[in-house]
């Protein structure tokens, strides 16, 4: 079996409702070297049968199932293990993708070896395709400079190196809302986030969109891994943690193991002398601070 260009994630969970369109719009995309993972977090409603069908009349599509509803970091995680490309792309259950996004945004990362993740300008729209004002900020171009003020890549528009997310732990299960935006500002600590200034992925705010349901608990959580992004990086600035870390990241992303710094040794102390070297030594300084008989000789005596 060959190594597809890229593998594409889907979570869903009770997303039969708009899930063929976010299939539809991944396996019509002009890069056509791709695999579709389909993972099904527990839903009570038709989701599995539109993985399978989706299955049968496409073999790029394989369909992953949670024993039970696990969240969105734990699902994707599961993607990313079993994902094959050497690229991973994400797209909501809700959300479609122009079809050339994957071309431009794999376009990039093989122009930008450091560059890990990629993504985009987004359409807003409502249920009935109503265009929306943005409700979030963007930035084109390199990001790294803003990601701590904002996220400028949803996960829905996202592209990156499969190898250097799973070596960083992949998304962090303790967030529910903005695990995308923890994973990018560990990435960012030692590699480049981009955005690419197009239009490449739409974002429909319906009811089941965690964007739209879940605003203040999304601000919450994007509060919390803030604080935590600047407590690890003063903690590296001052030698802590996070190195090796950093290393197996940046062996994933080049292939080659970063060497180690050889640690110093502390110069040996001096041996400590015994107490009968010490007397000998106070013996040596008196017997010269003392005159001996000629210098004795020599000594005026006191005028009276």
């Amino acid at each position: 079996m060959t190594t597809p260009r890229v593998s594409v994630l889907i979570g869903a969970y009770d997303n039969a409702a708009t899930l063929h369109r976010a299939i539809d719009s991944i396996l019509h995309q002009t890069v056509r070297d791709l695999e579709l993972l389909l993972i099904d977090d527990g839903s009570r409603d038709e989701t599995p049968a539109v993985i399978a069908a989706a299955a049968a009349r496409d073999a790029r599509v394989q369909a992953l199932t949670m024993p039970r509803n696990v969240g969105i970091s734990r699902s994707l995680n599961a993607g990313l293990h079993a994902a094959r490309a050497p690229v991973v792309a994400v797209q909501d259950a809700d959300d479609h993708s122009e079809s050339g996004r994957l071309e431009r945004q794999l376009a990039l990362l093989d122009a930008r070896p450091e560059v890990a993740v990629v993504g985009s300008r987004m359409h807003e729209v409502d249920v009935d395709g109503r265009a929306l004002a943005p409700r979030t900020s963007f930035r084109a171009g390199d990001v790294n400079d803003v990601l701590l003020r904002f996220n400028p890549i949803p996960n829905t528009s996202a592209a990156f190196r499969r190898e250097l997310a799973l070596a960083l732990g992949g998304y962090d299960p303790r967030y529910r809302y903005a695990m995308e935006y923890d994973l990018w500002l560990r990435i960012a600590d030692e590699h480049v986030v981009a955005a690419l200034d197009e239009p490449l992925s739409t974002r429909v705010m319906s009811a089941t969109n965690v964007a739209a349901r879940a605003d203040r608990a999304q601000t919450a959580e994007a509060l919390a891994i803030r604080a935590r992004t600047l407590r690890r990086r003063r903690s590296s600035a001052r030698g802590g943690g996070g190195s090796v870390r950093r290393r197996r990241a940046e062996s994933a992303l080049t292939g080659r193991a970063r060497p180690r710094t050889p640690r110093r040794r502390p110069p040996a102390s001096a041996p400590r002398r015994t107490a009968s070297a010490r007397a000998r030594g106070q013996q040596r300084r008196g017997a010269r601070a003392r005159p001996g008989p000629e210098q004795a000789r020599r000594v005026r005596p006191r005028a009276r």
